[in-house]
């Protein structure tokens, strides 16, 4: 299986968007409504809402990636820090169309051959200058499964050498998360400045916490809560609150939220791979 990810073109963007003065994070694009009263805020106001807006994204990503990701890394000798920091910036803090249901594409992978994809207008720099073209990307059931096909390119060997692709990436052949952001850049991605921009992402959203095998952490971000103020919950992640059995009319993120935890953590406790569950269907919350 060929794995293709947007490197340099999509790093080059997101690269003005991550370190600009106006825009701290990549931000879902907002406007005014103006009619029929007008409310002309200041260069200030606005720029501090166009922050605080794009932390709440980074947080509703992490908190709904976190817990996969971190079990996920676990088992594939990866950081989780590293790999949630690379969800953010390919995704756009999961604002992006392809990031968003029902695609959960949160890396940009491209698809090929029989995989399931979807067609979507991306820019791509030829012969000099920036074009617009239709290209297939990946698309899967959950961020669980794009977490895991992240995992498979970064463990994947070459077919001819047998050499690993992204060996200096893994945790055992590293110091820490420096190392391995260091690795990526000009592998994973052309942008000189790639390493730079995880790095920062790691270190504002404190990602290093979900690279402690065993702790299953969350971050909880609200309105009245600051980057500097942010909640974390920390608890084993064998510990559960019982089990569940599916009721008609029941669905995933129903039971996930019934029980206070995130989708993808609800389908990791019980293996699943889709959304499919059926009446009487037991499962760990």
């Amino acid at each position: 299986m060929t794995y293709t990810t947007r490197s340099e073109r999509h790093q080059k963007i997101q690269k003005e968007k991550l370190f600009s003065k106006k825009n701290v994070l990549p931000v879902l694009g907002t406007g005014l409504v103006v009619a029929p009263t007008v409310m002309v805020l200041s260069p200030q106001h606005a720029e501090a809402e166009e922050v605080q807006s794009g932390e709440t994204n980074a947080y509703n990503l992490i908190n709904q990636i976190g817990w996969s990701a971190q079990q996920i890394a676990d088992s594939n000798d990866l950081y989780a820090s590293v790999m949630i920091a690379q969800a953010l910036l390919e995704s756009g803090n999961g604002t992006s169309m392809l990031s968003s249901a029902p695609y959960h594409n949160l890396f940009g992978v491209k698809g090929y051959g029989q995989e399931s994809a979807v067609w979507l207008p991306t820019q791509e720099y030829v012969e000099g200058q920036w074009v617009t073209i239709n290209e297939p990307f990946r698309t899967y059931g959950s961020y669980w499964e794009s977490l895991q096909d992240h995992a498979a390119v970064l463990k994947s060997t070459s077919f001819t050498s047998g050499t690993p692709h992204y060996i200096g990436a893994w945790k055992s052949q590293t110091t820490s998360y420096y190392d391995a952001t260091a690795y990526l850049t000009g592998r994973y991605a052309t942008d000189p400045s790639y390493n730079q921009k995880l790095n920062w992402l790691i270190a504002t959203y404190d990602l290093t916490r979900f690279d402690t095998a065993g702790q299953t952490t969350t971050a909880t971000y609200t309105e009245e809560t600051t980057a500097t103020e942010v909640v974390s919950e920390t608890s084993s992640s064998s510990a559960t609150s019982g089990t569940y059995v599916v009721v008609a009319g029941d669905t995933l993120w129903d039971i996930a939220n019934r029980y206070g935890i995130s989708v993808d953590q609800l389908m990791g406790n019980n293996g699943l791979s889709g959304d499919l569950i059926v009446v009487g269907q037991e499962l760990v919350v």
